[in-house]
């Protein structure tokens, strides 16, 4: 004879509604920045009522910090980024996300997060526990203990101008820039900070 599990108390998350509820605010911040995000907007961009949301998420920065949070970890997943990442596995991962349209325009506007509105950057970067800035960093470190790197190389500095190296390409270069042409100017990149690698 058969014994049902009982059901803890209340009622069970809907995994769709979850995933429609994000896709709908990351959607929301690309087109318009954090701005344009709202529990009313995203509930109507995911087909679902206002109270699946406001379940879920009690204000719009809440939302947005999932949002974030739960596109961040999608990258590194799909992008299979190793524990201990080599200089191959970065370019791939930026090339990968940077010859994509959506994710440029995603990228753009999470740019001017950190400025206007610093709260919710905080809270996203708390969320997040940097995963990916670790990643660069802990390659940076390395490097210069593998000698791919000068010994004297400032690894906060050589970390901070990957960084801006990604936010050049992404307000210089086109969005239908391909995989190739982001590969070889992260390549370029890697090759003018003084890491002593082979190109692709």
């Amino acid at each position: 004879m058969r014994t049902e599990q009982r059901r803890p108390p209340g009622r069970p998350r809907n995994v769709e509604a979850d995933n429609a509820v994000l896709t709908a605010a990351l959607d929301l911040i690309a087109e318009s920045g954090v701005e344009g995000v709202s529990i009313e907007q995203a509930a109507k961009r995911a087909g679902v009522a206002r109270t699946t949301v406001y379940r879920r998420y009690a204000t719009r920065d809440e939302l947005a910090v999932a949002a974030l949070v739960a596109n961040e970890a999608a990258v590194l997943v799909s992008f299979q980024v190793p524990d201990r990442p080599s200089p191959a596995d970065l370019v791939a991962t930026w090339s990968a996300g940077l010859s994509e349209p959506r994710a440029r325009t995603l990228l753009r506007r999470m740019m001017s997060v950190p400025r206007e509105h610093p709260k919710l950057w905080a809270a996203f970067r708390e969320a997040s526990d940097g995963s990916r800035d670790q990643s660069v960093h802990d390659l940076v470190v390395r490097a210069r203990e593998n000698g791919q790197l000068p010994a004297d190389a400032d690894v906060e500095m050589v970390q901070a101008l990957l960084t801006g190296a990604v936010a050049v390409h992404l307000t210089n270069y086109p969005d239908d820039v391909t995989f190739e042409e982001v590969s070889e100017y992260f390549w370029r990149v890697l090759r003018t900070l003084g890491f002593r690698v082979g190109g692709s």
